[in-house]
């Protein structure tokens, strides 16, 4: 074939290029290709500022404001629009051929005199986060990005072309019109324009417009080189549809490469068509697949050569492991030569089918300048798909359809469960619950799987069980207990417990203060034996004491500059008042000030009352082992009869407060804090929902308060109870002219949510959110232990982790919104605002 070798080209003094092909008829293809994509976007990569640009270049340039660049071709009769590509975007109109110069005149006017109205950038910006969710919403399209993702581990083409949503917001006027004066030069824009149009009129056109504007000639980065993939790839993700997915790919070479026809052919064999070898065995005679397709996307610098297919949930494992025999199959000679060559005529057949488009000859053209600098590569393609033989196609099959070449990825629904292995029900964790002589309640969750074992314990301290005077007293008493024992430095007993590859964590809560270990099973006696000193030896030495409060101090005088953690502070003392909650984890610097040592060892002999005390030991251990190790910590325990008393529930304020924090910050965070539930009254699951439906990208508040108003960077809600009632605290960071506004919306958000609850389709999706998260803590056993501790601290049964998630799939929308109204509907509310303040 030589179609292409009229093409009649052209470069002006400033490196601009132009290639015009005449054709007959009265329609004319006029496109300006600009040699900058997703790729080239360097150190804002993933913001999608070239698809950024595609969109501002529509809102307004010289002597085409607003939108009357693109009306001026439909009043015309002609359609314009355009497109980002990972390695370039092009802008094209079609219209009568009488009307060239128009369409020219618009291109250019467009490339090279935006005006980025600062009136339609936010609002653009607005409209392609709407655009990147429409992906995001996208079974097929999250399946292909996150095949991509997997066959490029290194090469920029591995981000989607739209970039990722939080890059996308934070793209300012600023960067946008920097990244086009950087990119948007005349040595990376040609033109490609087909039809009735003489290369002598375009180029007059052209030179005309363009000729004078001055070439940058700014050098190209280095993109980095994929590394040759070694091994198998496989992903796997959850996607709210019913259908399951899966795809598989390989990476292809350059477009230009010799091996491209033949890997076109192969794609085409396995599955293009509904007689490929592929969809006629998995879909019509298997029925294991549905619209099952390939494709082979070649570009500059490689490509993928991919499957993708949807199935039945139940059918997805099968599905992938009849692909893979089909596979094995083909790469060991299994093409017929009558279907290469009936693959091969009907690619061919759709080649020249291209040519009778103008948009589709322009297009070519246009991609061989960009792979090559040939606007006549498609016709050295067409001349070796015509010369392929059914060898190379075997060979083809043979390098590339390596099973250590491939990527596999599966998306299951977001309900579906991985078919159970008979391993997966012998490792089903459960929970033994059992008493010590004195009323310790003990539980045992055994998983032999690894050999680790862990230890837990819950005792009654936290923030609940402080007093006034001693606020902060847990935190500060966790932080000594690993400080040193009476036999042992603070250095020996770390070193020691490093010696058995052990972990240590003590913390606390507002309602809770727990101990977890864990080491490898030969070395758990021993570090056990530590944690018995620890417990039954501590030190709390006055040196270790002062550095310790010192450090909170530190730490709370930093957290008071914060806009977010100032506010916080201060509408938890607003809204608790003199309750232990109003003072939090860490209680006040004045009250760290006063807490002697004395007073912290009181404290700690106060914890161990056998009635709020529970053991817990899981992993590579069996029951009786269990009970054993824990009688060894327990007995060296001097008990205390009774039970830590709980104090009265918080006196929430009776009229809404609003407070001012001025700080030197840019930014201003706001808080609006109102009583939530407690955890022991029965309904606190649905409101786990709820705090699922008020955070996260999808959430009613984000798009109201972020992205419908653009008036903050980050918003959500806190839950937080337990024996007494806690709190609901909804926040942002804005700036101090928009933070009322941004108040208002929320206070505005939870009236609606009161009156009407969360609407069908968010409820779903945070259901099935909280459902997940209760799934999680019961399967492994470093999450179920303390978890299961927790539980029986506020009087659960052992086995509510393992109840939790068939719970919270029982509730229904009315429970919830019944449940949570009532809260919503509290007629007080604690506002803060901390940082630039709005006064100011």
């Amino acid at each position: 074939m030589n179609f292409y070798l009229n093409v009649v080209s052209h470069t002006c003094e400033n490196g601009m290029r132009i290639f015009v092909l005449p054709r007959p008829g009265h329609s004319v293809e006029v496109e300006c290709f600009v040699k900058t994509g997703s790729i080239h976007e360097g150190r804002y990569l993933g913001s999608g500022l070239s698809h950024f640009l595609e969109h501002m270049l529509f809102q307004g340039c010289r002597n085409y404001p607003g939108t009357s660049a693109a009306d001026t071709i439909d009043r015309l009769g002609g359609s314009v629009n355009a497109y980002t590509s990972f390695d370039h975007t092009a802008y094209h109109a079609q219209l009568a051929g009488i009307h060239l110069e128009t369409a020219i005149d618009v291109l250019a006017s467009m490339v090279r005199y935006p005006e980025f109205p600062a009136e339609r950038f936010a609002a653009e910006r607005e409209v392609i986060l709407r655009e990147q969710e429409l992906g995001a919403d996208s079974p097929d399209r999250r399946l292909f990005e996150t095949l991509n993702a997997e066959v490029f581990k290194v090469h920029p083409v591995r981000i989607p072309i739209i970039g990722f949503r939080h890059l996308i917001a934070e793209v300012t006027r600023e960067r946008a019109e920097e990244y086009w004066q950087h990119r948007y030069t005349p040595g990376r824009i040609f033109w490609v324009v087909v039809g009735d149009a003489s290369p002598e009129r375009v180029v007059e056109a052209l030179e005309h417009r363009l000729g004078d504007w001055q070439d940058a000639f700014p050098g190209e980065t280095a993109l980095p080189a994929e590394p040759e993939q070694c091994a198998a790839r496989s992903a796997e993700f959850r996607f709210a549809d019913p259908l399951a997915r899966l795809a598989a790919g390989l990476r292809t070479p350059p477009i230009f490469h010799r091996d491209i026809p033949a890997l076109d052919v192969l794609a085409g064999i396995l599955g293009m068509g509904e007689g490929s070898r592929l969809v006629r065995i998995l879909e019509r005679e298997k029925e294991l697949a549905v619209d099952l397709r390939a494709f082979c996307y070649s570009q500059p610098f490689g490509g993928i050569l991919g499957i993708t297919a949807a199935a039945s949930p139940a059918r997805l494992d099968r599905l992938e492991s009849a692909l893979r025999r089909e596979l094995d199959a083909i790469r060991s000679g299994g093409i017929t030569a009558a279907e290469a060559r009936r693959e091969k005529r009907q690619q061919f057949a759709e080649h020249l089918r291209q040519l009778r488009s103008l948009r589709d000859i322009a297009a070519n053209i246009g991609g061989g300048v960009v792979a090559c600098d040939s606007p006549d590569l498609s016709d050295s393609y067409l001349e070796k798909l015509e010369a392929l033989t059914v060898e190379e196609i075997h060979q083809a099959a043979a390098t590339y359809l390596t099973p250590e070449l491939f990527s596999f990825v599966r998306q299951r629904p977001v309900d579906a469960r991985p078919r159970r292995t008979t391993t997966t029900d012998r490792r089903r964790l459960a929970p033994i619950a059992g008493e010590w002589k004195n009323g310790v309640r003990l539980v045992t969750i055994p998983d032999r799987e690894l050999p680790l074992t862990d230890f837990a314990l819950s005792l009654p301290g936290g923030t609940i069980f402080e007093t006034e005077k001693a606020g902060g007293i847990s935190a500060l008493a966790a932080d000594l207990l690993t400080a040193g024992t009476r036999r042992r430095s603070e250095n020996d007993l770390l070193n020691k417990l490093d010696e058995c590859g052990a972990t240590l964590n003590v913390n606390t809560g507002l309602n809770s203060f727990i101990l977890e270990l864990n080491a490898p099973r030969r070395q758990f006696p021993t570090a056990l034996r530590l944690v018995r000193e620890m417990l039954c030896e501590p030190a709390f030495g006055a040196a270790e004491l002062e550095r310790e409060r010192k450090n909170r101090l530190e730490l709370m005088r930093s957290r008071a500059q914060s806009p977010r953690a100032a506010a916080q502070a201060l509408a938890r003392k607003l809204l608790f008042g003199r309750h232990p909650y109003g003072w939090g984890v860490n209680g006040t610097p004045e009250q760290l000030q006063s807490i002697s040592r004395d007073e912290i060892m009181e404290f700690h002999r106060s914890l161990w009352r056998p009635s709020q005390v529970i053991c817990g030991i899981g992993g590579d251990c069996t029951e009786a082992q269990a009970r054993e190790w824990s009688e060894m910590v327990l007995d060296g325990i001097d008990w205390l009869p009774g039970r830590q008393p709980l104090p009265k529930p918080p006196e929430f304020p009776q009229q809404s407060v609003v407070q001012e924090i001025p700080l030197d910050r840019s930014q201003t965070a706001l808080v609006h804090a109102i009583p939530g539930p407690a955890l022991v009254d029965g309904i606190y699951d649905s409101f786990r929902i709820f705090h699922h439906a008020e955070n996260g990208l999808s959430s009613r508040l984000f798009k109201l308060v972020r992205e419908e108003n653009a008036l903050a960077y980050t918003t959500g809600m806190r839950l937080a109870g337990g024996f007494h009632p806690g709190w609901l605290l909804f926040h942002a960071v804005t700036t101090a002219e928009q933070a009322k506004r941004a108040e208002q919306l929320i206070a505005d958000e939870i009236l609606r949510l009161a009156a009407e609850g969360i609407p069908p389709e968010e409820f779903d999706a945070a259901r099935e959110c909280a459902a997940f998260a209760a799934a999680q803590a019961a399967e492994s056993v470093n999450a179920a232990l303390p978890a299961t501790l927790l539980a029986m601290h506020y009087s659960q049964e052992p086995e509510t982790v393992w109840n939790n998630e068939a719970a919270l799939r029982a509730l229904t929308r009315e429970e919830v919104n019944r449940n949570i109204a009532p809260c919503l509907a509290a007629p007080a509310a604690v506002t803060v605002f901390a940082g630039r303040t709005i006064s100011s």
